[in-house]
């Protein structure tokens, strides 16, 4: 029997929570069910003079639930989200969140189907705030992308062609078919023993050929948009180091890289990618330290830096004496995930972020956006 190596990015797909139920398994069929609802309580405040606070509760859009199938060769997963655009890229249809297949050959592995880019942070960013996306705008890169595909992942390796808007091909009624040429992304990761990464580089690439088919973000053709990263988690004993790095510009066009700032929300807003334009560079690197204090109880700390220039809606008018705007981001946080049983986890944090402009003399001076939330996640895994 010929030994396959699976991609470390498409063996994070096909790893099934340790609570996962199998409901089926007959030779080589088998069939599990899984999901995951979490959900988070606590308290915001904005740091603006005179800001209501206000009481946090609700449901993580990410909690879902969904089944894998596997027959020799062949794998598919469909996995529902509580808020996830559908596989047509709108909020009308259902919310799958994972709608894949793939096949296993002596080369490597072919998926085609809505799942996660390569180019995702996947495991070294733990903030849980916005969606487990808390670090994104503050040092680190997006948590989650799941975009329609074709990726071929081998040892380690992990290629795709994405596309980053569903558009509609040429028809009868058709007067704007899609010409939008995919993004190209690619990833290499290492993993350990339990199948979380200890190190990942990622680079995606996009070029407008045509104008974007996503109106609500004009784009015109000849429009470069790409980013690159790097993390590195080493673990010694029961604790871990977690550092990471990225640049990239006009990577806020698909989403995966973004300028955000907190109100004291759950969520962070992200209307100033918006404001600064097209040709903003962001460039931003990120720390976290972890460590088990108990059999059931850790730490985590961390911290992240964002600094985002070059945009359009930067540029200072020399006349007036004005220079350059340069966006900054910074957060801090601390957590103490608590294991209640196999399933359960309940992890109290503490975090702060700051947005604000750093030249005195920019178009955009004075801007300041400052958050401070104290919240707990609980999360249920079966």
């Amino acid at each position: 029997m010929k030994k396959i190596v699976v991609s470390s990015a498409l063996s994070a797909l096909l790893v099934l929570p340790a609570m996962a139920f199998e409901v089926y398994n007959n030779d080589d069929v088998k069939v599990d069910v899984y999901g995951s609802i979490r959900g988070y309580v606590g308290y915001g405040e904005s740091g603006k003079a005179g800001a209501d606070a206000g009481y946090l509760i609700g449901i993580q859009n990410n909690s879902q639930f969904g089944v894998k199938f596997q027959k020799d060769k062949f794998k598919a997963n469909v996995e529902w989200g509580a808020v996830e655009d559908g596989v047509d890229g709108t909020k009308q249809s259902t919310g799958w969140r994972q709608y894949w297949g793939s096949y296993t050959t002596s080369a490597g592995t072919f998926l085609f189907g809505k799942t996660n880019t390569p180019t995702i942070d996947n495991g070294f960013t733990n903030d849980f705030f916005n969606n487990d996306n808390g670090s994104q705008g503050f040092g680190g890169v997006a948590t989650g992308s799941r975009k329609i595909q074709i990726q071929y992942n081998v040892a380690g390796l992990s290629l795709a062609l994405v596309e980053d808007k569903t558009g509609a091909g040429r028809n009868g009624t058709q007067t704007s078919p899609n010409q939008e040429s995919p993004r190209i992304a690619a990833s290499y990761s290492i993993n350990d023993e339990k199948g979380k990464p200890t190190f990942k580089v990622a680079a995606t690439y996009k070029y407008y050929n045509s104008a974007t088919i996503d109106t609500s973000v004009p784009v015109p053709a000849g429009t470069s948009a790409y980013h690159a990263w790097i993390g590195f988690k080493p673990t010694f004993g029961g604790s871990f180091l977690s550092i990471m790095a990225h640049y990239g510009k006009n990577g806020h066009l698909y989403k995966e890289q973004s300028t955000r700032y907190s109100y004291g929300g759950y969520q962070h807003n992200d209307g100033l990618d918006g404001t600064l334009g097209l040709d903003a560079q962001r460039a931003g690197v990120r720390v976290e330290f972890g460590s088990k204090l108990s059999e059931d109880m850790s730490v985590i700390v961390g911290a992240g830096y964002q600094a985002t220039f070059g945009g359009q809606g930067q540029k200072g008018n020399k006349d007036l004496g004005q220079k350059d705007s340069v966006i900054q981001g910074y957060s801090a946080f601390i957590q103490l995930p608590y294991k209640v049983s196999s399933n359960f986890t309940f992890a109290p944090q503490v975090s702060y972020y700051q947005t604000a402009e750093a030249n005195s003399k920019s178009a955009l001076a004075g801007f300041k956006e400052t958050g401070v939330i104290a919240a707990a996640r609980i999360k249920w895994d079966f």
